[in-house]
């Protein structure tokens, strides 16, 4: 055996000698007990929220503050391959941030660690590769308890979505203002006041986009067909109600 093989080999088996004698049983079986949420199962109807990291700063040169379309339309692509792939029944894009609401049983037997690993790794590799830019996103569970719950959180994440761009607006507009918020009503009040381009007031940058699934039915000769289909639209109250309505009213909901 020539000499730099019979290093190598010696080195091979000096590691092996130092790894043979552990049982990888057992310590698979230590160290899985102290997985954070290990073992942790959360039951529908539930809502996975997804959040950009540190984007502001990662996109802010190259792209139009507080919110790029190109950005959003991102999140949207994302979007419906999550809900796809979790088979939820409708979500929400809204500033940096992806909503889903799953009301049927969640992918994973509901395990916690895959739901929010899974799902952040596919709304970041998807967002990455339509942006060509390395971008990342967290994500967490929300326990909801029926249609109600699950639009009341929609509207919640649209208000704060709404709320965080006027303010952005408001500072970016109102010099002097930088150590004072004022509240909405009065930062809306004095924007209006203001001449401000059209385009600042689109309602996907106030509201965000509602995505949703649908069905209709085709009458083709003698047959019927079931057609389905995934939307997206404007958010808004009424439609994320709509959607959540139609898809979580059959739901039975157990409290914990």
């Amino acid at each position: 055996m020539p000499e730099e093989s019979q290093s190598l080999a010696s080195i091979v088996i000096k590691i092996a000698g130092q790894i043979i004698g552990l049982n990888p049983n057992a310590l698979e079986k230590k160290f899985k007990a102290r997985e954070i949420y290990q073992g942790y199962r959360v039951e529908q109807p539930l809502a996975l929220r997804l959040d950009g990291v540190g984007w502001g700063r990662r996109l802010r040169d190259r792209y139009e503050w507080p919110r790029d379309e190109r950005v959003h339309r991102a999140l949207i692509v994302a979007a419906v391959r999550l809900l796809e792939e979790f088979n939820a029944c409708c979500g929400l894009v809204v500033s940096d941030e992806v909503s889903i609401i799953i009301g049927n049983e969640p992918p994973y037997g509901g395990r916690v660690e895959k739901l929010v690993s899974i799902s952040a790794g596919l709304v970041s590799a998807t967002i990455s590769s339509v942006l060509g830019e390395e971008l990342y996103v967290d994500s967490r569970i929300v326990k909801l308890y029926g249609a109600n719950d699950a639009a009341e959180y929609l509207l919640y994440r649209i208000r704060v979505g709404f709320n965080n761009y006027v303010s952005s607006i408001y500072h970016s507009m109102v010099p002097g203002e930088k150590g004072r918020t004022p509240s909405l009503p009065e930062m809306l009040q004095k924007l209006t006041e203001m001449e401000t381009p059209p385009s600042l007031w689109e309602p996907w940058r106030l509201l965000g986009t509602c995505i949703a699934r649908t069905q209709s039915l085709r009458v083709l000769d003698d047959a019927v067909a079931e057609r389905r289909r995934i939307i997206a639209l404007d958010a808004s109250p009424s439609l994320c109600k709509k959607a959540t309505d139609s898809s979580l009213g059959h739901v039975a909901v157990h409290r914990m």
